[in-house]
C-alpha cells in the first residue's frame, strides 16, 4: 500500500474529514490496494493497557496497515490545543509496538513517512498540536513529511483547495511506487 490516511475525529463527515478526503482525492488514488482511508471513529480501539487486555480490538489491524504503507497521514481536528481524543488513544496504543511481541511491527515503521493534517478554529495551530505527530515520527525513526492545517470554516475554500492539492503532491512524491530496476 502506498498511502494510509487515519482520521481521528468525532465526526466522520466534519471539516477535518472533508479536508482529509480532499487531499486523498488529489492523490489520484481511489480506495484500493494503493491507498486506504481509515476512520478511527468507526473502530473499536481501547486505551493503552499495561496488561494488554484489549489485544483483540481494532488497533493491531490498523498498525499492520501502517507497516504496509509508504506514507501515513494522520488527520485530526484541533481540540484543546492538541489532537482529538480518538487520535490520542490511537497514539497511546502505539506503545503496544514498543513491547514484545509487537516490537517488530514498531521497528518496521522506520523509514516510512508520516504526515499530519488538521483543522481548528484558529488561523494557526499551536505548536502543542504539531509536536506529538512530529515527535512520534522521530521516535519510530520515520521521516517527517510535514503538516497541513486549515481553519475549520475555511477548510474547503478555494485557497485551501489549492493548498490541499499542494499537500497531496508532497505525499504523492513519497508514496509513488519505485520504478522497477532494469539492471
Amino acid at each position: 500500500m502506498n498511502s494510509l490516511f487515519i482520521l481521528g475525529s468525532s465526526r466522520g463527515d466534519g471539516q477535518t474529514a472533508r479536508l482529509a478526503r480532499e487531499v486523498f482525492r488529489h492523490l489520484g488514488f481511489e480506495e484500493s490496494a494503493d491507498a486506504e482511508f481509515v476512520d478511527l471513529g468507526a473502530l473499536d480501539i481501547g486505551p493503552y493497557d499495561y496488561e494488554y487486555r484489549n489485544r483483540g480490538d481494532d488497533f493491531l489491524p490498523v498498525a499492520q496497515k501502517m507497516v504496509r504503507s509508504r506514507t501515513i497521514v494522520f488527520a485530526s481536528p484541533l481540540y484543546w490545543y492538541s489532537m482529538s481524543g480518538q487520535m490520542k488513544i490511537f497514539f497511546d496504543r502505539l506503545t503496544d509496538l514498543t513491547d514484545p511481541p509487537l516490537k517488530p511491527l514498531g521497528k518496521a515503521l522506520a523509514g516510512k513517512t508520516m504526515f499530519a493534517l488538521g483543522t481548528g478554529g484558529n488561523p494557526e495551530p499551536p505548536d502543542s498540536f504539531v509536536h506529538p505527530f512530529e515527535d512520534t515520527a522521530g521516535y519510530f525513526h520515520m521521516d517527517w513529511g510535514g503538516f497541513f492545517y486549515a481553519k475549520g470554516a475555511d477548510a474547503l475554500e478555494p485557497q485551501t483547495q489549492d493548498a490541499a492539492k499542494d499537500f497531496a503532491a508532497r505525499i504523492a512524491a513519497v508514496a509513488a511506487p519505485l520504478p522497477a530496476c532494469t539492471a
